[in-house]
């Protein structure tokens, strides 16, 4: 997934004539590179994220072919590109799914409910069928509850297609008021939302859903792809949604003939990428305690 949002960027850049230094995969030392062109692929120590350098993204440079001399459209474009191609992957998979049929996609509580009331969704406890009601009037029960699915979800091609957009619009919704959560927790209750991981996090959940084969997987990269394009959305700096606010306030400007400060910009884009490496080892360290250590 990162390699396409990367690559979104990096196809981005070099059609509008911005040339590409670096693109990487990881963070830290850099392990394994090679030339091609003038562009460099590395594959570097830290196992998380990716990147790519364009010539004058960082610092000021006068050369038409650094990021900062580019038209601001196609600043716009490139900042964008990585999200863009994290949609289209979701979309694509979820076609796949759609077409040859898959149980319903349940992101939330309310998911569950109206999947409940629709009848495409039954709960069973020890393989007995149970209402919500008979559940919650359990005094004590060591089983879970487990989710028994009575429909599939299936649509023919190109039918799916519009179907796998929906519910990509409606899962994206659902992520960004988790998102929403996530200062919510983290200030009121000095705690990690519930159901927020990080790189070890993403890696229990893929090894519970390989056994459930080659679809299951398929559904677990498009949920992974939207819920990694609704978060760069979000307008923090150094994330491609923070980028894209800077861009606008430079398009308001641009009437008045002022351009914002490059320098202030980086700046907040350095503080905004502490903030997140913060917030990653926090994830992480709940995400080893959790699996672990409880």
């Amino acid at each position: 997934m990162i390699i396409v949002h990367e690559f979104g960027h990096y196809y981005a850049a070099i059609k509008s004539g911005v040339k590409v230094e670096e693109f990487g995969l990881g963070m830290g030392k850099k392990l394994f590179g090679y030339k091609k062109g003038e562009t460099e692929f590395t594959l570097n120590m830290i196992p998380f994220g990716g990147f790519v350098r364009m010539l004058g993204e960082e610092d000021e440079s006068k050369d038409p072919r650094s990021f900062g001399q580019a038209k601001l459209w196609k600043r716009m474009v490139i900042t964008l590109a990585g999200v863009f191609m994290n949609f289209v992957m979701a979309i694509t998979f979820l076609t796949i799914l759609f077409t040859v049929g898959t149980d319903p996609i349940l992101v939330s509580q309310a998911d569950v409910e109206r999947a409940y009331d629709n009848g495409k969704l039954a709960f069973t406890v020890d393989g007995v069928r149970m209402t919500p009601d008979e559940i919650k009037a359990l005094e004590v029960t060591t089983s879970p509850v487990v989710f028994e699915y009575l429909e599939q979800t299936k649509a023919p091609f190109p039918q799916s297609v519009w179907l796998a957009t929906t519910e990509t619009v409606r899962i994206s919704w659902a992520v960004l008021e988790k998102a929403a959560e996530i200062p919510v927790e983290l200030i009121q209750k000095q705690q990690v939302p519930e159901g927020l991981a990080g790189p070890i996090g993403i890696a229990e959940v893929t090894h519970k859903v390989l056994p459930q084969g080659f679809m299951a997987l398929v559904k677990l990269t498009a949920l992974l792809s939207i819920s990694l394009a609704v978060m760069n959305l979000l307008p923090i700096p150094a994330l491609d949604g923070g980028r894209f606010v800077f861009q606008i306030f430079e398009l308001c400007l641009k009437p008045f003939g002022i351009k914002p400060n490059e320098k202030w910009e980086n700046y907040a884009h350095m503080a905004g990428f502490a903030l997140l490496m913060g917030l990653l080892l926090l994830i992480t360290w709940n995400d080893v305690v959790r699996i672990f250590f409880t």
